[in-house]
């Protein structure tokens, strides 16, 4: 795990499909990089189909929806395979916007696809929040002009998140809606 962290970390890989190859070539695993891409996902998508959004999300969502709180997500997942989680989770009507990295030549930590998201939701880029627990979300939504909030509860820290660009840090999402209400 901290061999994957430092991938991401320093840049290596920016994606965790690299990660996997990376770590099958080292170990002398002799499939080709699609096949070993296509396992890892097949696998990473089995867990996350069965772990589903958790009640914590589900009240995060409902409170924003409730608050009307226009939401999107910028996501390296591609298109489809996030469109068929958000569907069998049924969280996909939450969402205004949903950027995928298709179609662009640069994506995260690039402030581009948060400013597809951003003016697709219709807001100035002051008044959004970026929420996310990898540098790369603080990194790019600093960039695009948002407001950012770093959740660490993935591969990296608070202290990560923070020399990213995170000027916010939350514990867990359950904090999200006081501080979106509070600006």
């Amino acid at each position: 795990m901290e061999k994957a962290r430092n991938m991401i970390r320093n840049g290596t890989f920016l994606n965790i499909s690299g990660v996997a190859m990376a770590m099958a070539k080292e170990r002398g695993v002799d499939i080709e990089h699609e096949e070993i891409r296509t396992r890892f996902f097949e696998r990473l998508d089995r867990a996350m189909d069965l772990s589903g959004p958790g009640d914590e999300l589900l009240t995060v969502l409902n409170t924003l929806r409730s608050a009307s709180i226009s939401l999107g997500i910028v996501s390296f997942v591609r298109g489809p395979r996030l469109a068929r989680r958000l569907q069998l989770w049924k969280i996909d009507n939450y969402f205004r916007t949903v950027v995928t990295p298709e179609g662009f030549s640069e994506f995260k930590p690039s402030p581009a696809p948060f400013l597809v998201a951003i003016k697709q939701l219709d807001l100035e880029p002051a008044k959004c929040f970026v929420v996310g627990d990898e540098p790369v979300d603080m990194t790019g939504g600093k960039k695009a002009g948002a407001r950012t909030v770093g959740v660490p509860r993935g591969f990296f820290t608070e202290e990560e998140l923070k020399e990213a660009g995170a000027e916010t840090i939350i514990p867990s999402l359950s904090s999200l809606p006081k501080i979106v209400a509070d600006p």
